[in-house]
């Protein structure tokens, strides 16, 4: 990506713009980084999408999104996500550029105010969100959270995560809960939305074809005058400029995972593993952690792939995912139920071959050219940058797409293999047929 992040700051706003013309059209995203908390989740989850739904001069989801179509096609887009300890309510704004569009004069002006006022002046009729807005909000996100619960494959994804982290912030489930939304009311949640925008600083980051400082301080001037309007004053900002997220650090002392089994209405098993890593993103040996992820279980190639799916025919899937800010792994396959057994040795028997270093040159090799080209395709999304950039303020430190791409070139085995040895199964979680729960 050519360009560099240009940086404008003031109380409750810090505006990022990045100068390039590898778009033709302009890009933003909008966010504030909340503490995850079980009493907030629910509602911060909900927020977005009432936001969404008018705002003072636009009242109403269909005459908002009508303003932005008449900026020459804009749309904006909003929820909320987990990243780290953190929960992240968010918002993308995507439009036409000028610097391609010589007769839409003003449209980024235009553009960045509808957005401002989008999450600064939402409707309020009588000083609180519009109860019928709530109302139709609460009832889509009852169904959020029931759709997760039918896809069995997230839901047994979600279940291992939650089991894990029980004490952790990120255990806690990204859209809330079920019982909390009917707490959940106008009122409550314009206090809720006082609060974030009182005390959080808002981020927002800006990719297009425009003079980089110009347009930061564009920006700034245009989101500061819109929360300055609600008024919110310097002073209540909360500091959160550090690290928001704590790594996962291990404190099991047996070598044997505990073992959970639930019991649904299910025909085939998920048999899933936590893993603890003591490798995190703001770590040195986070690209190692990258490639260790790669040959378990990232890849075609990989060894979950190869040795339980395709010689061993147990599974339907078996891969691995990463959460590097936490530093933890989960391995997640799909297998017949009376199959378990054999399907966990078999799991952590490739776990033991990568701690005894039973690595290929090809496995190597082709991990690391499938992360490259994974950090290639990724770094021609105008978003990436600022990915990254939320991810070095949660951890603490920052990081680009090519200091990636070197650190994965310079993986060696020896490396991978000392990652391999801290690797730690904490939980194993097993979704079988019929109804209740068994721990043993």
């Amino acid at each position: 990506m050519n360009g560099s992040w240009h940086t404008e700051t003031e109380a409750l706003i810090t505006v990022h713009v990045m100068e390039t013309d590898k778009y033709k059209m302009t890009t933003g995203l909008a966010a504030w980084h909340m503490p995850l908390s079980k009493e907030t989740v629910t509602q911060y989850a909900i927020l977005p999408h009432v936001l969404l739904r008018g705002t003072r001069v636009h009242p109403g989801p269909e005459r908002l999104m009508q303003a932005f179509d008449e900026l020459y096609g804009a749309s904006i887009s909003g929820g909320a996500a987990k990243q780290g300890d953190s929960q992240t309510i968010q918002f993308t704004l995507q439009c036409a550029s000028e610097a391609h569009l010589p007769e839409a004069k003003g449209l980024f002006g235009d553009a960045v105010e509808l957005f401002a006022q989008t999450l600064y002046d939402p409707f309020l009729p009588g000083g609180a969100f519009a109860e019928k807005a709530v109302s139709t909000e609460k009832t889509l996100h009852r169904q959020r959270i029931e759709n997760a619960m039918n896809d069995k494959i997230a839901y047994a994804g979600d279940r291992c995560v939650q089991l894990m982290f029980a004490e952790d912030p990120f255990g806690i489930p990204r859209n809330g809960y079920a019982e909390a939304v009917e707490h959940v009311d106008s009122a409550s949640l314009y206090r809720a939305y006082r609060d974030m925008t009182g005390s959080q600083t808002l981020h927002v980051y800006v990719v297009g074809p425009m003079p980089a400082k110009e347009t930061a301080r564009r920006i700034l001037d245009t989101f500061t005058r819109a929360a300055q309007a609600q008024g919110l004053t310097p002073d209540e900002r909360t500091d959160n400029s550090g690290p928001l997220t704590r790594p996962f650090r291990s404190t099991r002392r047996s070598d044997q995972a505990d073992l959970v089994v639930e019991r649904l209405d299910v025909t085939q098993g998920k048999l899933n593993f936590g893993l603890s890593t003591g490798v995190a993103y703001a770590d040195d040996g986070y690209p190692a952690l990258l490639v260790y992820n790669g040959i378990l279980g990232g890849f075609p190639h990989s060894k979950l792939f190869v040795n339980v799916r395709e010689k061993a025919s147990l599974a339907y899937y078996a891969s691995s995912r990463l959460e590097g800010l936490k530093g933890a792994m989960f391995v997640q396959s799909g297998i017949e139920i009376d199959k378990v057994d054999r399907a966990r040795d078999i799991i952590l028997e490739q776990l033991e071959a990568l701690a005894s270093g039973d690595i290929t040159d090809d496995e190597l090799a082709f991990t690391r050219d499938g992360l490259t080209n994974q950090y290639l395709l990724s770094d021609d999304q105008p978003m990436t940058g600022a990915m990254l950039q939320m991810y070095g303020r949660l951890s603490g430190r920052d990081r680009t797409v090519d200091e990636l791409l070197r650190g994965i070139q310079s993986v060696t085995r020896a490396d991978v293999i000392e990652v391999a040895k801290g690797v730690k199964p904490e939980i194993v979680y097993f979704l079988r047929d019929r109804e209740g729960v068994h721990h043993a």
